[in-house]
């Protein structure tokens, strides 16, 4: 016998048997299932979802209960679907309803008969309809259970059905603020500061929401941004100082709770402090610390720090008192602050 013929013969016989060992998906089998199969959705959204029959035969009368989680979900509504009004009027009852069938679930228990005689329901549609509230995010399941469907025979048969649960997805939603820094913790009154904020978003879903700066408890600033699900973006402000009184501010970033959004603790963020004095203040006693006068403590200090930029391992950006601002993003300490020294030179706070 021919070897090729031999081993395509063979080789057909254990594809016929590979595909004979598969699971069959049986057809035509009558369904009483929750749909959609999944709903992914946000905490405090309202949605529906149908409990609906698939390939039945003369149906006149269905009953089921369908347990959920009472900490993710909150029922709020059921009523009768279409589908057993296409074969003549009905009864619709709902049994119970309720967030508190025990500690941790929900129990929903309906049903509903056609009235009179005649012939059921053919083919596919939906039973009933229910609308929830979501809580928390996590995931829950509706669970049908004891669940009966009669045709409309006298006596009625029950109709052999298998069920399928769904599923409900609720994302977590958090915006998270993760850093506040300032260009500079010592400016002179009438120049400006920078403040970088750095926000992500930890949740599942893209959001949209409030950012404001604050100068102690006084607002600055604001801006609305929008960040899709674990992105980060750093936000740039600027804070004048002209008007302010001399003395230590606290800066710190709040980012307005989106709907939804249960870990709070991370949209507000201090960044530290900035002290605003004399301009060209920038020595003391205490290094670091300005004494209320700009004195030739301070000049000497311009002098070492003069030319230096943030490449320098010596840099100091309370230094570069005229910069960086919109005008002049000069980021080196130059003649500009070598002369705003000079200006300001033996004044002191009043």
């Amino acid at each position: 016998m021919n070897k090729k013929f031999v081993s395509l013969t063979l080789l057909s016989a254990i594809v016929a048997l590979t595909f004979s060992m598969l699971p069959v998906k049986p057809q035509n089998i009558t369904t009483l299932y929750v749909e959609p199969q999944l709903t992914t959705i946000k905490p405090l959204r309202t949605f529906e979802i149908n409990i609906s029959i698939a390939n039945v035969t003369d149906l006149a009368g269905w009953e089921f209960k369908l347990y959920y989680s009472n900490s993710l979900l909150n029922a709020t509504e059921i009523r009768e679907g279409p589908f057993l009004k296409t074969a003549g009027g009905t009864f619709f009852t709902v049994k119970e309803f309720t967030d508190n069938y025990n500690e941790t679930h929900g129990r929903i228990w309906a049903a509903c008969v056609l009235e009179g005689q005649g012939p059921g329901a053919n083919g596919t549609g939906t039973l009933a309809i229910i609308t929830f509230k979501t809580k928390l995010n996590g995931t829950a399941i509706l669970h049908l259970a004891e669940t009966d469907l009669i045709d409309s025979k006298m006596p009625p048969n029950h109709i052999s059905h298998i069920t399928v649960d769904g599923n409900i997805k609720i994302l977590n939603v958090d915006i998270s603020i993760l850093n506040v820094e300032t260009s500079k913790t010592i400016v002179g009154q009438g120049f400006p500061v920078n403040i970088s904020v750095t926000i992500k978003n930890l949740g599942e879903t893209i959001e949209t929401f409030n950012l404001t700066i604050y100068v102690n408890t006084t607002s600055i600033a604001s801006q609305v941004t929008t960040l899709p699900p674990g992105d980060l973006v750093i936000l740039q402000f600027m804070w004048n100082t002209t008007g302010w009184s001399k003395g230590n501010y606290i800066i710190s970033a709040y980012a307005t709770p989106v709907l939804g959004e249960t870990d709070t603790e991370n949209n507000m963020l201090t960044g530290g402090s900035i002290i605003v004095g004399v301009p060209c203040d920038l020595t003391g006693s205490t290094p670091g610390m300005p004494d209320g006068i700009c004195d030739m403590r301070d000049i000497g200090y311009f002098c070492k720090k003069f030319m230096t930029t943030p490449s320098n391992p010596d840099w100091d950006p309370n230094a570069d008192v005229t910069g960086p601002t919109p005008k002049v993003p000069d980021n080196i300490v130059d003649m500009r602050d070598i002369g705003e020294a000079c200006k300001n030179f033996m004044k002191t706070d009043p």
